[in-house]
């Protein structure tokens, strides 16, 4: 049989498909929304509004290689089948061929091109699928004993839906499978061997009949034209049509094991748990390079934290390999040299996934070093406690606090035999979720009742509200709703009320996209009202209003106002997110992804990720390329146009946004987004821009502030007057403020100097005093003393001092400070060995006054609450005594 590299399989699927009429593309050029689809492991998905008749494809025939993403099965990865990323070879039909089409070519694909042995392919069809059935028969001729029906649980996409949903497209599947040991012969149960038996039946293809879709309570829609979507896992095909048993035997895999053995100095093969590590860190390598480069970072949510979770799951399984420095940085280069000939944008975005994995490494680092000292701590004094379980509010802490990955607690746990309470984790964690929503609560609850207020609207055939804002700030209309406090419909209105007023048509904003609604005022004949904000819910613009004059009725004719002078500063800083944005991704690179933003007429907010804190020098580029943008005086101009087009374009949409059939595109010059917001006619508009703060807001994601307009000569004036201030604190002369700060300063650390030899003058002095009282006990000096009036760090040099003086042995210093009892001790190396341990000398001691704490056996400090004298003394009696048990021969 002839050897496939996968490179070869790929081709030769598209370029069969591509014969029989196929336009050949990559998954991500074809979805027709935003690219959050992407990695999914259904074509269906990504196609839905093809399928559906929403959309019009660019060509009713397409077959694709496939980026496919799963890690709801991430655990099961390190066997020889698992991946989380994997390539799913397609072919789709919208509205164009089916059954009696598809079965022949996949029938002619796999033994005319693959050279398939005809007698060792098998398939499985829906029960009730009688057409699939009989182009299997009666036009290929194939054997009626090597075909089986089975229920929609194997049978049908999604598995069961017309029992048990999901709702949306779906509808039969058929199965191909190949028989890679036919030597067993003729299976006993051919149908339980087909659906259980995937050691010897390995299933190659699936053919998808999407035709149907399901509504709530089970009703089978059929869609307005039938489809096909078929899936080819290429690791898998590749392996089968090797002889593998192994699909990281084959070449999409061995490149990045052969590295991995090269760094951790071990052999694959050789070692069953180690073959494991190596086969888990292959698969989770490459997943996070596709990821990465398709811009997402790590962090603690969403995307970010599937991508985190990989690269600390393949850390954690390198040290297993002990492979404790930065590694996974290195095989980076090996995924790109074996994929980036068929997915350009890894070697485009190369770079960036080396800083990337690099920074993540090294906070990997850190967070173990952290997490497994407290995890460590927590285990042992479960276990000193007799509990089998680590308690969840812990593993919840180190995952909420730390970044501890609850999947290593719960593998460091199982090492130690300890479960992990997952229940007081999960209830932990929604406590969580419930105060990260209770900001977002009352705009759930306003949402439903505003809701079934145009719902209302809707009923009555109220006409949704046209807006004129994009031209027009002056506009004569007629109100066609009155929405009280209460959120319920009214005729009128009056002096003194507070309402949502809707008209047919607006010149107001309303707020969306990060830009807040307009304000102003609305007028009639006797009529004055002010708007405070403009907001919108289904359609509907609704300007919430405080009437200051007269009464209002419905179908009245008022003219609507905005404010000029907030609108204008509004527009200014919308569109200084726009060339902030294109600035970024100047100096940054083109990894960068706006995450969010926020502008009102005062200033703007921009989210973007980035996987590290820009320099000073950096962020004084971008300022100066927004600046350049805006003294050029560049024309702003907006185009509406179909989605398509605006792609052509070259127009940047946001991640994760869902837009309509038509989008409105800004341009200026180097700039081009899809946006629906107000901005100026020209960039010389802004005035100038000015970086007041960039921030971290989160793992992988930052945040700038800015200003424009006349907010800065504002900023400038408050500055001015600062440093004014600032002079005559410091007695400065003008322009020379920051070598009288320096000067300061370093005064103030001098005096910090001073103080701080008295302090360890009065110290040494104070040692010098109580020295002499130390003990011998079981052969060792222990010295144990009170000392009033002192802080943590006093005691800290009084034990330091005392060992110094002493030499060899163990000091306990305690001392009351304010209405709290500290015990600081501390012990030499020959102590250590002998059996003692400061901690449990420090946690007895604070025992005795309510309190707790304890360290390392060399060094500990505990407290409790400090009520008298007596109390102190019988603290140092129980170190002491203590002290005693540990040390005794």
């Amino acid at each position: 049989m002839k050897k496939w590299t996968s490179k070869q399989l790929r081709t030769a699927y598209l370029k069969f498909f591509e014969s029989k009429g196929h336009l050949i593309g990559k998954s991500d050029s074809l979805v027709p929304d935003d690219k959050s689809l992407l990695y999914t492991s259904a074509g269906m998905v990504q196609f839905k509004p093809y399928f559906m008749g929403e959309r019009v494809p660019p060509c009713t025939r397409i077959t694709t290689s496939q980026k496919c993403m799963r890690t709801d099965d991430i655990d099961e990865v390190g066997d020889a089948v698992h991946h989380t990323f994997f390539e799913m070879l397609g072919n789709f039909s919208f509205g164009d061929y089916f059954k009696a089409e598809v079965i022949p070519w996949a029938w002619e694909f796999l033994t005319k091109v693959l050279k398939l042995n005809p007698e060792n392919l098998w398939t499985s069809v829906y029960k009730e699928d009688d057409e699939a059935y009989d182009i299997w028969t009666k036009v290929l001729g194939f054997p009626k004993e090597r075909i089986v029906r089975l229920d929609a649980d194997k049978n049908y996409w999604p598995a069961n839906a017309p029992l048990e949903g999901p709702n949306g497209v779906c509808g039969p599947c058929n199965e191909i499978f190949l028989d890679v040991d036919p030597s067993k012969g003729y299976p006993k149960d051919p149908a339980w061997s087909i659906a259980h038996d995937s050691n010897r039946f390995v299933e190659i293809w699936n053919l998808v009949f999407t035709q149907f879709d399901r509504k709530e309570g089970g009703e089978l829609v059929p869609l307005p034209f039938k489809n096909i979507d078929t899936g080819m896992g290429l690791e898998r095909t590749v392996a089968v049509l090797n002889g593998y048993a192994s699909n990281y035997d084959t070449d999409l895999f061995m490149p990045i094991i052969d590295k991995i053995s090269e760094l951790s100095g071990k052999k694959y093969g050789k070692k069953a748990s180690d073959d494991k590590c190596f086969r888990v860190i292959a698969d989770h390598i490459r997943s996070a390079v596709f990821v990465m480069c398709d811009g997402v970072l790590p962090s603690n949510t969403g995307r970010g934290y599937v991508l985190r979770r990989l690269i600390r799951n393949a850390a954690q399984k390198g040290l297993k390999l002990g492979l404790k420095d930065n590694f996974m940085v290195k095989i980076i280069p090996v995924v790109v040299d074996m994929m980036g000939d068929v997915y350009p944008e890894l070697i485009e975005k190369q770079s960036l996934a080396e800083k990337v994995m690099s920074a993540e490494e090294e906070k990997f680092k850190a967070t173990l070093e952290a997490g497994i000292e407290r995890l460590e701590n927590a285990i042992k004094s479960t276990k000193e406690m007799g509990i089998k379980k680590l308690a969840g509010e812990e593993a919840f802490t180190l995952y909420d606090t730390y970044g501890f990955p609850l999947e290593l607690t719960i593998e460091l746990c199982k090492e130690k035999n300890l479960d992990v309470n997952m229940d007081a984790f999960n209830k932990a964690m929604e406590k969580q979720k419930t105060r990260s929503k209770a900001a977002g609560n009352f705009a759930d609850v306003m949402g439903s009742t505003v809701d079934s207020c145009f719902k209302e609207m809707e009923k009555k055939d109220i006409s949704k509200t046209d807006f004129v804002g994009y031209t027009d700030l002056d506009w004569d209309s007629y109100v066609v709703a009155i929405i009280d406090k209460d959120k319920k419909l009214q005729n009128c209105a009056t002096e003194g009320d507070n309402v949502q007023l809707v008209v047919e048509v607006t010149p107001f904003y309303a707020e969306m996209g990060g830009q807040v609604g307009d304000k102003g005022i609305i007028e009639g004949d006797e009529f004055f009202a002010e708007v405070v904000d403009t907001t919108q819910e289904l359609g509907y613009y609704l300007h919430n209003t405080k009437i200051k004059k007269g009464n209002l009725n419905l179908g009245d004719k008022v003219t609507l106002k905005v404010d000029r002078i907030i609108r204008m500063g509004i527009q200014r800083n919308h569109t200084g997110t726009h060339i902030l944005h294109y600035a970024l991704e100047q100096v940054l690179g083109d990894h960068i992804t706006q995450a969010g933003s926020y502008v009102n007429d005062k200033r703007l907010r921009f989210d973007y990720t980035h996987f590290e804190a820009p320099s000073q020098k950096q962020l004084e580029r971008v300022e100066t390329i927004v600046n350049n943008s805006i003294f050029d005086d560049i024309d702003v101009k907006t185009v509406e146009t179909d989605i398509e087009n605006a792609r052509k374009l070259g127009a940047k949409a946001l991640f994760g946004e869902k837009y309509g059939d038509t989008v409105r595109v800004v341009n200026m010059r180097n700039s081009k987004e899809f946006c629906g917001g107000t901005h100026v006619e020209s960039t010389g508009q802004l005035g100038m821009f000015k970086i007041i703060s960039e921030t971290s807001v989160g793992a992988g994601l930052r945040r700038i502030e800015a200003i424009t307009g006349r907010n800065i000569l504002r900023y400038i004036n408050s500055m001015t007057k600062e440093i004014s201030q600032a002079e005559d604190i410091l007695g400065a002369q003008k322009g020379h403020l920051v070598e009288s700060a320096k000067k300061a300063v370093k005064d103030i650390e001098d005096y910090k100097a001073q103080i701080e030899n008295l302090r360890e003058d009065q110290v040494s002095s104070e040692i010098s005093d109580i020295i002499s009282r130390y003990v011998k006990i079981n052969g060792y000096n222990y010295l144990a003393a009170y000392v009033p009036d002192k802080d943590v760090e006093e005691l800290k040099m009084l034990v330091d001092k005392g060992i110094d003086q002493m030499g060899a042995g163990c000091v306990v210093i305690g001392s009351n400070y304010e209405d709290k009892v500290t015990f600081v001790a501390k012990c030499t190396k020959d102590l250590v060995k002998a059996g003692c341990h400061c901690g449990k000398l420090v946690k007895a001691a604070a025992a005795k006054c309510n309190g707790g704490g304890g360290g390392r056996p060399d060094f500990a400090q505990a407290g409790g609450k400090f009520t008298s004298l007596d109390d102190a003394l019988e603290a140092f009696g129980a170190a002491k005594e203590t002290f005693e048990q540990l040390t005794k021969k």
